[in-house]
Order: C-alpha cells, then structure tokens, then sequence
C-alpha cells in the first residue's frame, strides 16, 4: 500500500470519527436542555476542532510505502 493511501485512510477515519463524536456532542446538549441552534453549534464546534486536531496529529506522521502492490496491480520496475 502506498504511503498516499496509507495518509488517505487515516485522514478518512479522523473525519469519522470526529463526526461520530460531533454528534454525540450535539446529542448531549440537547439531553441537557439546550436549544436546537446551540445544539447544533455544539455538534458542528466539536466537529470543526476535533478534524482539526487529527489532521494536525496526522501530519507530523510519515507515512512509509511499503513496497507492495496492491492485488492486481503489476510492479513495474524503475530503472535509474
């Protein structure tokens, strides 16, 4: 696996996860009484902070290739 792809599916679960957890932050506002415009604000806050806090943990990661091909992908050789 590339290290494009390997960047691709972090970056793909941060945003996941950072909607799951911006939901549940909406969610408990309003449990808690809140109106629906500041429940949404807490939901859509949440949301904005946490994918902006993964992607900054992310990019101080590097991401290595690993040298496979993915299946039915040929390798082709690179000559220098």
């Amino acid at each position: 696996m590339s290290a494009n792809q390997k960047r691709l599916i972090a970056f793909a679960f941060c945003v996941l996860t950072s909607l799951v957890l911006g939901f549940v932050s909406g969610l408990t506002a309003a449990v808690l009484g809140a109106s629906p415009l500041e429940s949404v604000s807490a939901g859509g806050g949440a949301t904005v902070a946490l994918t902006g806090i993964g992607v900054a943990a992310l990019a101080l990661f590097d991401f290595g290739d690993d040298g496979r091909s993915a299946p039915g992908e040929r390798s082709v050789p690179v000559r220098r």
